[in-house]
């Protein structure tokens, strides 16, 4: 019952997120935060799981990387739990990483961060890619019975990241 119940409220949190982002009310706030603890508490958040499952997890943050960023660390945390989550679902051997480094390009003289999640798991075929981002939508129909899921948490992730002015992939 508790996982049931978990469970919905879940997918009710999903749904609400995307009726507040299609609406343009979803706020994106800027704050200082540190981008150790970040990673390495969704890491730690992920560790029992993976461990069950026999998978490795681990983070790792760019050496040098200033320790302090500004951005919406909630909903940087949603998008690096929504990944991560999917990283653990879908993998069964080896290891799921979660990093985070400077990106390629600056934004004048602003440092944009590169975060990551890598992994071991089943992968996504190249005629795939461009569909997981869509709302209600999993790269194979046969996974949903199978990994169980909305199809909501990578379209959320997306608008999310957008809304904060980066890109997914």
């Amino acid at each position: 019952l508790k996982t049931s119940g978990d469970h919905l409220l879940s997918v009710i949190q999903e749904i609400l997120d995307l009726s507040k982002i299609e609406a343009g009310r979803m706020e994106i706030n800027r704050a200082p935060f540190d981008v150790r603890a970040l990673v390495e508490g969704v890491a730690e958040i992920f560790r029992f799981p993976a461990r069950e499952k026999g998978v490795y997890i681990g983070c790792a943050v760019a050496q040098g990387l200033h320790p302090t960023a500004l951005g919406d660390e909630c909903r940087i945390r949603q998008v690096l739990m929504n990944l991560a989550g999917n990283a653990v679902k879908f993998t069964h051997a080896g290891e799921i990483r979660i990093s985070v480094g400077p990106a390629a390009a600056a934004q004048g003289s602003a440092l944009l961060l590169r975060f990551e999640v890598s992994d071991t798991g089943i992968g996504i075929p190249a005629d795939k890619l461009d569909m997981i981002f869509a709302p209600f939508t999993q790269a194979d129909a046969s996974n949903t019975r199978r990994y169980e899921g909305t199809g909501l948490g990578l379209a959320i992730s997306k608008k999310l990241v957008e809304l904060m002015g980066g890109e997914i992939g």
